[in-house]
């Protein structure tokens, strides 16, 4: 089952996907502490963590709105894109502010009242403590949180001091979430690896890769993955031969070896790709005299590292 989530209340509700309100902090949050914040997050919607009726929902909140919240906000590139959109919604604020109800209390008081900065940060970290104990009410929380910032932002641009800018620099580089303990990521690894293998030796090319793609998320050193995905473009050049199957199984080859120069996946890779690169006479290896042997024949080695039967 996929699931979606949708929010429209705050910011939301003028096209704006609010990452702060998603991860709980306020917008001048600095990386210290989002990264702080999102790492008990993270925890928290882990599998081992979470009850067995949750465990799909919580891997969901993860996977599409705290990990992409956490990507955006944690690289300066994508932090500066982000700040200019929220500008230029802190500017729409004070035209459309009135067309718009806020249902919580507390927004509604921060629109009014004075000295709104320091409640508006209090109600923010008093919101966050609960956001993620009831997975089934995060999405209204979120929405509270982002008329928090709704109300915070309007009175910053109603007195001129436009959108709060945190003081600590940002990496110039992506920064992708830390992984999940260890522990749990050989086992979600292992579960993408066999649906990709039973993909493959059904000839559903996309739906591997997808799975690899997934699984090295997860792992981005796994060598058997990577062994496994250049066997993806392997067989789905056989289908349709094009010099980027060729080039991607290469890279992935590459890696896979570079990792672990054992590994039966990457071998039988680099075996097929060989193969395949002599017969077309594309690659640097000479063309084979002698006729293959019985083995190698009828794509026998994928059926052979996958344990399947021969014809």
């Amino acid at each position: 089952m996929s699931l979606s989530f949708e929010i429209e209340r705050g910011l939301f509700h003028l096209d704006f996907t609010d990452h702060h309100a998603i991860l709980g902090i306020s917008l001048d949050a600095e990386p210290k502490a989002i990264r702080k914040r999102y790492l008990s997050i993270a925890r928290r919607l882990h599998p081992d963590v979470c009850k067995a009726d949750n465990r799909e929902l919580a891997q969901a909140l993860l996977s599409k709105l705290v990990n992409p919240a956490y990507a955006k906000l944690s690289n300066e590139r994508e932090w500066n894109d982000y700040g200019v959109l929220l500008r230029m919604t802190a500017k729409r604020l004070l035209q459309e502010h009135q067309s718009i109800a806020l249902q919580d209390e507390r927004a509604q008081a921060l629109m009014r009242e004075e000295g709104f900065e320091s409640k508006y940060r209090a109600a923010i970290e008093e919101l966050a403590g609960s956001q993620y104990e009831d997975l089934d009410r995060v999405v209204d929380a979120i929405g509270q949180l982002s008329e928090l910032n709704f109300a915070y932002l309007f009175r910053r641009e109603q007195q001129n001091k436009g959108w709060p800018k945190s003081k600590e620099e940002r990496p110039n580089r992506p920064v992708p979430p830390p992984p999940p303990p260890r522990s749990s990521t050989d086992a979600l690894v292992d579960k993408y690896f066999q649906r990709a293998q039973s993909l493959l030796q059904s000839q559903r090319f996309a739906q591997a890769r997808k799975e690899l793609q997934d699984a090295l998320k997860l792992d981005a050193n796994s060598s058997r993955c990577h062994g496994l995905m250049a066997l993806v473009y392997v067989e789905q050049q056989k289908q349709n031969p094009s010099s980027v199957n060729l080039r991607l199984a290469n890279t992935h080859l590459t890696k896979a070896l570079k990792l672990d120069a054992k590994d039966p996946t990457a071998l039988e890779a680099r075996k097929q790709i060989t193969r395949m690169m002599a017969r077309s006479g594309d690659g640097k290896a000479k063309p084979k005299t002698k006729p293959p042997k019985k083995s190698d024949r009828g794509g026998g080695g994928l059926f052979r590292i996958f344990g399947g039967k021969k014809k």
